[in-house]
């Protein structure tokens, strides 16, 4: 059976291309939505600083999260799994310059 439309999660390009432009032309070409962010969220942190309010600093560190997602890259999780025990090996090193009376091994 053949698929109709387009694949799921595809993005509408052409829509797109039209909103760039419209923006580019609104603003003169000095639209960018991630630069708005940024100065958006250094406006809010300097109005936390001024009032002092503790929801003003959240609202500041809200902006600031969403505005790292598009500037750091995030970490994928990974789940680590097997059958087999994990093996520690334990060296421990004096750093006085002293010898250890005792052999390697006993306690």
């Amino acid at each position: 059976m053949a698929q109709k439309g387009r694949p799921k999660g595809s993005t509408n390009k052409p829509y797109r291309r039209v909103l760039d432009e419209y923006l580019q032309n609104k603003y003169k070409g000095e639209f960018n939505p991630v630069i708005n962010a940024i100065e958006s969220a250094i406006k809010i942190q300097e109005i936390a600083e001024t009032t002092g309010d503790i929801a003003d600093y959240k609202a500041s560190v809200d902006a600031f999260d969403r505005v790292s997602k598009y500037i750091q890259p995030t970490l994928k999780a990974v789940e680590m799994s097997g059958d087999t025990g994990v093996t520690v090996s334990l060296q421990r090193k004096r750093f006085d310059g002293l010898q250890d009376d005792k052999a390697e091994g006993e306690e």
